[in-house]
């Protein structure tokens, strides 16, 4: 089955060199050339994007939020920030051995987890949050946003 080229460009269906890749890779994007698009019609798919990657940004941070108040020792990390390593999460792998656990197991935990050094605590303190149900709570508060978007 050949490759069937758009109706603007059939003439590089038949070129042999490799400018038609980058002719394709250029021209990838070029919408207006492509179907007759419109600048405003361009300008609304564009901004209508911008709410699909808002959804997406929203929906992860939901789920920084809610791992952290689901595994994380974010209410000891608010009482003792100089001497408590935030934890981003739980390992959970049933390929570890003990000496795996041992080796992971940090942060006074008993089991092994992960430590954040992203700061998202320090953000999270910073905008006001103080405990598990504040996490809770702005981990819904998101993923209800990200479904609006």
């Amino acid at each position: 089955m050949a490759t069937k080229f758009p109706k603007f460009s059939q003439d590089l269906a038949q070129d042999p060199t490799t400018r038609r890749i980058w002719y394709g890779i250029a021209t990838a994007h070029d919408f207006e050339s492509h179907d007759g698009m419109t600048e405003e019609n361009l300008y609304q798919k564009i901004f209508a994007s911008h709410f699909g990657h808002l959804a997406i940004i929203f929906l992860w941070t939901s789920g920084n939020l809610f791992h952290v108040a689901w595994q994380g020792n974010f209410e000891q990390w608010i009482k003792d920030p100089l001497n408590i390593r935030p934890i981003a999460h739980a390992i959970w792998d049933p390929h570890f051995g003990q000496p795996a656990v041992d080796a992971f197991s940090q942060a006074g935990s008993s089991s092994p987890v992960n430590i954040a050094y992203s700061g998202v605590y320090h953000w999270w303190y910073t905008i006001g949050m103080r405990t598990n149900n504040d996490l809770y709570s702005g981990a819904v508060f998101l993923l209800i946003l990200s479904a609006v978007f």
